[in-house]
């Protein structure tokens, strides 16, 4: 279980940095999407992967990464920094571990 979070992990990170031309710029709305489900699913993926200990630990991984790329963003000539994506990433963090609560209370 620890693979699919490296593997999804590995993936994000190069789509964050990699050059997409100006075909997404365009979908302001359907990027926003795009960072909420990968950190829900980032967010799942970590809690199933047993890699951290608490539930805060994985939150406080994410926002840092989250805030890493967006930093290094801002550094390519390529990318953009964008307040938007860090919110969307919050978004979908906190929604990731909300449906982790919701999965381990019907459990």
């Amino acid at each position: 279980m620890k693979a699919q979070f490296y593997i999804l992990f590995f993936i994000s990170a190069y789509l964050a940095f990699a050059n997409l031309g100006n075909s997404f710029e365009s979908a302001a709305v359907n990027d926003i999407l795009l960072h909420i489900l990968g950190f829900i699913f980032l967010a799942i993926s970590a809690y199933i992967s047993q890699n951290f200990a608490h539930q805060r630990h994985i939150f406080v991984f994410l926002v840092g990464y989250a805030l890493t790329i967006e930093i290094i963003q801002f550094f390519l000539p390529y990318r953009n920094y964008s307040n938007l994506d860090l919110i969307a990433d919050l978004i979908g963090i906190i929604i990731g571990l909300i449906l982790v609560k919701i999965m381990n209370f019907l459990l």
